[in-house]
């Protein structure tokens, strides 16, 4: 957790590290959200409004940052920010949209549409986005328990976002920044969470991705108070995700780009 709270940027002209979440309709985006926030806070939290059944309450494109509170209230915010966007279901027609948000063409407030993208004339539309703009590490949530039952539409968008985002590299100011996927898989049974190697060698199989790119995390949903287990393994990949995202910084400024 002291690394969490003391981690900086590394690309000078960063603010802050920028995650965005994605996963299937009502598969606990906002839940991991509230995992992560309530395990740095010390108590269960609720900030992120999650669903209890299979729809998203996710509507609009908004940061979540979490506050510092190591020595008390009133000590800012993490160096991260952490946006919660759309699910990724049947009613997506088309990757644009998230492909847009990686990318940093999107502005905070602007509203999901599924069947439609948005348009560069759009006020919610940023033509000329910055590092601080574009996501540093994308990450998609899918419940383990319906990894057999994913719908293949499901499956060829996010295989065309994780390629749009991993073997194109994101352009702004004439120079770029890749990004990664990584997946935190939602297991509902502690134990499993904790010590079953199953569930990450058959994502790792299906997409083609590291192991170590595919995370075990266990939602606070039922829980009134706090459990080791489950914080260990949010903040853990909350660690791993933060550790990616910096990573490409740390190469952006190996490029010796200047703003």
């Amino acid at each position: 957790m002291k690394e969490i709270r003391t981690l900086t940027p590394q690309y000078k002209e960063a603010e802050e590290l920028r995650i965005m979440i994605t996963g299937e309709d009502g598969g606990g985006k906002s839940s991991y959200i509230n995992t992560i926030d309530s395990a740095l806070q010390g108590y269960v939290t609720s900030r992120a409004l999650a669903s209890g059944g299979i729809c998203s309450f996710t509507k609009k494109f908004k940061p979540f940052r979490v506050e510092d509170c190591a020595n008390g209230e009133g000590d800012g915010v993490l160096p991260f920010v952490i946006y919660d966007v759309m699910p990724i279901d049947k009613n997506v027609k088309s990757p644009d949209v998230f492909i847009s948000m990686a990318k940093g063409h999107i502005k905070d407030g602007y509203t999901f549409n599924p069947i439609k993208s948005i348009s560069d004339d759009s006020p919610y539309f940023n033509k000329n986005p910055t590092v601080n703009d574009v996501a540093h590490c994308l990450v998609y949530l899918v419940a383990a328990d319906y990894l057999n039952i994913m719908d293949d539409h499901v499956l060829r968008l996010i295989t065309e976002i994780r390629s749009a985002v991993s073997d194109t590299e994101i352009s702004y100011a004439s120079k770029s920044l890749p990004n990664i996927l990584l997946i935190v898989l939602i297991i509902n049974d502690l134990g499993k969470a904790v010590s079953s190697k199953y569930y990450p060698e058959w994502f790792s199989h299906i997409f083609g991705i590291p192991v170590n790119c595919i995370l075990p995390v266990k939602n606070y949903s039922e829980e009134i108070s706090l459990n080791d287990d489950i914080d260990v393994l949010a903040l853990t990949a909350l660690l791993q995700i933060l550790r990616f995202a910096n990573g490409h910084l740390l190469n952006l400024t190996q490029m010796g780009y200047k703003k």
